[in-house]
């Protein structure tokens, strides 16, 4: 008799289309909640990623829930892993610029049972258990090996940055500087932090030219300054420094273009947006460990810009 309860109950769950649970305990895949919380939505490079955490979520069947702070703002990227950990969602992604800040409220997040990895930006000391994205060491030691042979192994270099203090940033101008110390005729002369509000960013890259004549290279370490730092370059007509930067927004494409920037190296942010939620989904539904996804790096100069133009003509996401 308890036998054909049994057979009963099943059929009325499969009719109805319920499932059973799997690997975290989920009944269906769309049921799953995954939130990715970026540090700046005000970013196109930040948009581009959003648009592969969305794609992933639409192939794998579960709900992607992309936020963050307009401008990096660490309370309110607090606030927002806050707020996630209270919906009790199933899993957390979320990049991680300030350990100080983000290290503890991940530690929370692991403490209330949610699974939480990192991607584009990972500091030291993170709980969390995994991170997608480019080795930003590495990219930093391969932006200062492109600009030492375009200068001819020998000038003043300066370093320009949205935020030093942010953890992509030290980790990019670590790799930089380490580097360009093995090069004994070239001298980084200062690191310029700008800021990330429009107008003084502009007056700071200017003014770090200005006061520096005998610079002959700029390495731009975001996809913040990089554009700005092509535009500056040309209105001062400075067009003979080398300039080297990150990721690949439609204005530094314009700039490789036009012959302001030189290269920009891109960390396939589409991809990077779809193998966070999908390392995360694969965690939650069929309990594949976690590892660390290296998204990479690819160089765009004026070699190649036309393909990557017209890439963007045809509506593929680049950034």
């Amino acid at each position: 008799m308890k036998k054909t309860v049994l057979a009963i109950l099943i059929v009325l769950f499969m009719v109805n289309g319920f499932a059973f649970a799997q690997g975290s305990g989920e009944s269906a895949n769309d049921s799953l909640e995954i939130v990715v919380i970026y540090h700046d939505m005000s970013l196109d490079y930040g948009q581009v990623i959003k648009a592969g955490a969305e794609a992933a979520g639409k192939d794998l069947g579960c709900d992607v829930i992309f936020e963050g702070p307009v401008g990096i703002d660490i309370d309110q990227h607090v606030a927002y892993l806050e707020n996630a950990i209270t919906m009790e969602v199933d899993g957390i992604c979320v990049s991680n610029p300030n350990g100080e800040a983000l290290n503890p409220i991940i530690q929370k997040s692991l403490d209330a049972g949610i699974p939480t990895i990192t991607f584009d930006s990972e500091a030291e000391g993170s709980p969390s258990y995994a991170f997608v994205g480019q080795n930003l060491y590495q990219s930093g030691c391969t932006q200062a090996d492109t600009i030492a042979k375009l200068i001819g192994e020998k000038g003043k270099v300066l370093i320009i940055t949205g935020e030093a203090a942010a953890t992509w940033s030290m980790e990019r101008e670590t790799g930089n500087r380490d580097t360009f110390a093995n090069y004994p005729n070239i001298e980084v002369l200062t690191t310029v932090s700008t800021g990330w509000e429009s107008q003084s960013q502009y007056a700071a890259i200017e003014n770090a030219i200005l006061a520096n004549p005998a610079v002959v290279a700029i390495a731009s370490l975001d996809a913040g300054t990089t554009p700005t730092t092509g535009v500056v370059i040309s209105r001062l007509d400075k067009t003979n420094i080398i300039h080297v930067g990150h990721d690949l927004n439609l204005q530094t494409m314009d700039n490789i273009k036009k012959g302001w920037t030189d290269v920009s190296f891109s960390q396939y942010p589409y991809n990077k947006g779809y193998q966070t939620v999908k390392i995360m989904f694969d965690y939650l539904t069929n309990g594949t460990p976690l590892k660390d996804v290296d998204t990479g790096i690819l160089k765009v100069d004026t070699t190649n810009i036309d393909e990557y133009l017209q890439k963007l003509a045809d509506g593929e996401p680049i950034g």
